[in-house]
């Protein structure tokens, strides 16, 4: 990613959600870390829904 706090805040948010370590490394492989991050998104939008 090239957005260094974007993707601090990305790793916080998985951290916050218990996701599994794979997902941080996924980060820096530019191919998944979109697909990544639009899946943490998606999660976080349905944990809100939830509460």
């Amino acid at each position: 990613m090239t957005d260094v706090q974007r993707k601090h805040d990305t790793i916080r948010h998985i951290h916050n959600l218990q996701l599994p370590e794979s997902l941080i490394s996924a980060l820096d492989d530019t191919v998944q870390a979109e697909s990544v991050v639009n899946a943490i998104f998606s999660l976080q939008n349905l944990t809100k829904q939830w509460y």
